[in-house]
């Protein structure tokens, strides 16, 4: 099953449905598609009706310019009233910044936020390579402008770089990462700091596993110093992409905390 509306400015946006019960929306990453989430869905699927968000310009929605967060967080705002109350919220990784700008520009419920990759003690992508990203994509270049962001930006090796090119889907995976290099411009944005979070009153469970990289971990530690409602949660001996390859134990957590 599938559903979609209208964004503010008249972006369609869709989801993929999985599951019966309250509605509850996921945000992928930047490289995640309407599937990103499976292994949790599943696990889910049984008390949730999972909303699992197709995000604009990869792929599933449609894309209107200028991008920018603000335009993101409009989406999701405007999926939360498609789908009706309660208005429960998932974000991982830049899904996870954009969830909480939703939360700070319209109503939420509940918000658990998986590992967002903000800007609060090092850039996600040094300028230099940035630039080297940018100019890449002025040159036309954005398979290169893409190869450059996984190894600088998510700092992946060369060879699980090459895995991934070679895989069956890589040409969707590019479409998605042409998308996705354009949010390093909008982390550049954002404050070095968490205070604009504070404002937050929704309760929030923070997600991390242990074996991330220490940037990520840090800024949950930090968001839950001036969260009022926020608790956090690590899954020892897991990485980014903790809401998959722990999906039950992940599932667990986020059904004890939306029952309180």
């Amino acid at each position: 099953m599938r559903g979609e509306t209208k964004s503010a400015d008249g972006t369609m946006i869709r989801w993929a449905v999985a599951g019966e019960g309250p509605p509850f929306v996921l945000v992928p990453g930047g490289l995640g598609n309407e599937h990103a989430f499976d292994p949790l869905v599943a696990q889910l699927a049984t008390r949730l009706r999972c909303i699992t968000i197709g995000r604009r310009g990869k792929g599933y929605s449609g894309d209107t310019p200028p991008y920018s967060y603000e335009r993101e967080y409009e989406d999701i705002a405007a999926v939360l009233d498609a789908v009706g109350p309660p208005r429960l919220l998932f974000g991982h990784s830049s899904g996870a910044i954009c969830a909480l700008g939703a939360a700070l520009t319209s109503e939420v419920d509940k918000l658990v936020v998986v590992e967002p990759p903000l800007p609060l003690e090092e850039p996600g992508i040094t300028p230099e390579h940035h630039a080297a990203v940018r100019a890449s994509l002025e040159q036309g270049e954005a398979e290169a402008a893409v190869l450059l962001a996984l190894q600088h930006a998510l700092r992946l090796e060369p060879e699980a770089i090459e895995a991934l090119r070679s895989q069956d889907y890589w040409p969707s995976l590019l479409q998605r990462g042409i998308a996705w290099v354009r949010e390093l411009d909008e982390i550049d944005r954002l404050p070095a700091d968490v205070e604009r979070y504070r404002a937050i009153d929704a309760p929030t469970l923070l997600i991390y596993g242990t074996e991330t990289q220490a940037r990520r971990r840090n800024a949950v530690v930090k968001l839950a110093e001036v969260m009022p409602t926020a608790k956090v949660v690590g899954f020892t001996g897991q990485g980014h992409d903790v809401a998959n390859t722990a999906a039950e134990d992940v599932a667990l957590a986020v059904a004890a905390f939306l029952d309180e």
